[in-house]
């Protein structure tokens, strides 16, 4: 009896304790603040790139590497651009009231491919605030291929760029190479004209030195012939190679002997004389100094 007794209370205990653990579990549910709350709010927001229903496009740029990104979002009024492949960009686009947008991208010039993950702005600030709970259902990605004539246009243009550059170095190395022969030139031209003046120089100091030569011999002959007509006369005659009289008259009525101190500065000669005698006898006075 008492064996029956212990064997029902052990089973009433673990009936009664069953019954508890089960009604604890079911009150672990979600509450309107957990994570399944948040996800809720998240599907609410809808994203269609171009109109299309899918989470992955390709769109083909123009022949100036432009591409023109279109679309609609719901539940949002931004939309988040986030660059994966070919740089690390990141923008949002504003939507209109009917939840338009658009948005035109241009490759730069040495990229030809570029990804992105387009999703909702809301979305994207709640992930980075809460990384580890929430996963975007709206996220598209979009990839933008250069067109074959964009890829023709830019290579055309890299030609052009390369004959261009090679262009201006050959001008440049002619440019260099004219100024380089132009000074050489103007070297030359200046050593033959340093030489002609040269030359022409020494021409002249040839030529006054012959001149001084005879002039002093013409002096010497003529001191000469005045000392030997003094000799024979008694008084200095004054005269040249031809016989002609050297003392200058002025017209101050002075008269000056070669060698004086104003005989190469009077000009203004009015009479010549032989003598001293001869410029005394016509008027002449002999000069204060």
């Amino acid at each position: 009896m008492k064996r029956r007794i212990v064997h029902n209370f052990v089973i009433t205990f673990v009936t009664v304790f069953l019954l508890l653990g089960f009604g604890a579990l079911n009150n672990c549910q979600p509450t309107s603040g957990t994570v399944f709350a948040k996800e809720q709010a998240v599907k609410v927001i809808k994203l269609h790139i171009t109109g299309k229903h899918t989470r992955k496009f390709t769109v083909v740029t123009n022949s100036a590497g432009k591409a023109t990104v279109s679309g609609r979002i719901q539940g949002d009024k931004r939309v988040f651009f986030k660059q994966y492949k070919g740089g690390y960009k990141k923008f949002s686009v504003r939507a209109n009231k009917k939840g338009h947008f658009k948005k035109v991208i241009k490759l730069q010039k040495a990229v030809n491919k570029v990804a992105y993950a387009i999703d909702s702005n809301k979305v994207n600030k709640l992930i980075k605030k809460h990384p580890r709970k929430y996963v975007s259902k709206t996220i598209v990605h979009l990839t933008i291929k250069r067109s074959s004539a964009s890829q023709a246009s830019q290579k055309a243009a890299s030609q052009a760029s390369s004959s261009a550059k090679a262009a201006s170095i050959a001008s440049s190395k002619a440019s260099s190479e004219a100024a380089e022969s132009s000074s050489r030139a103007a070297v030359i031209s200046s050593s033959q004209a340093a030489a002609r003046a040269a030359a022409s120089s020494s021409a002249a100091a040839a030529q006054a030195a012959a001149q001084r030569s005879a002039s002093q011999a013409a002096s010497q002959r003529n001191a000469q012939a005045n000392q030997a007509a003094a000799n024979n006369t008694g008084e200095q005659e004054y005269v040249d190679a031809n016989g002609n009289g050297l003392i200058k008259g002025s017209v101050d009525h002075i008269y000056h002997v070669p060698g004086s101190t104003y005989y190469n500065r009077t000009k203004n000669v009015v009479q010549w004389f032989k003598t001293v005698s001869d410029a005394v006898k016509a008027g002449y006075r002999a000069p204060l100094r």
